[in-house]
């Protein structure tokens, strides 16, 4: 996921259902600034001693909240490994908030209606 995001240093990532915080770190780990979203208080925690053993905790800031709720505009990378049954909304959301050029980084759904940039082991990059 990050090969293809070609993220940037500095770039602000939002990780949606982050989980253990594996894709989080490994985005922290390239020099990205890493916002998690995550409601599994088991998952929050098993990510923050992950993030404190992998030393990037200072670039991951894990929420207990629904992405749902939050606002994705000032992200220039959005990260998740996704439900397929989402997909449908998950469109619609990134289309209302996203900039233009932000970068959608999807494993293994694809998103219906957008057409993606490049496809490598089961992970779609897209471009708004």
């Amino acid at each position: 996921m990050v090969e293809l995001s070609k993220i940037k240093k500095g770039e602000r990532v939002a990780d949606l259902g982050s989980g253990d915080g594996r894709i989080s770190i490994a985005f922290a780990k390239s020099g990205a600034i890493v916002d998690a979203f995550e409601l599994d208080e088991k998952l929050i925690s098993e990510a923050n001693k992950n993030s404190l053993s992998e030393k990037v905790n200072e670039n991951i800031t894990i929420y207990k909240k629904d992405f749902w709720d939050s606002h994705l505009s000032s992200y220039s990378v959005i990260a998740i490994y996704p439900m397929p049954d989402i997909m449908p909304l998950l469109e619609e959301k990134l289309n209302k908030e996203l900039k233009t050029g932000a970068r959608v980084i999807v494993n293994f759904y694809p998103l219906p209606n957008w057409k993606y940039k490049t496809f490598k082991n089961n992970i779609y990059l897209y471009i708004k």
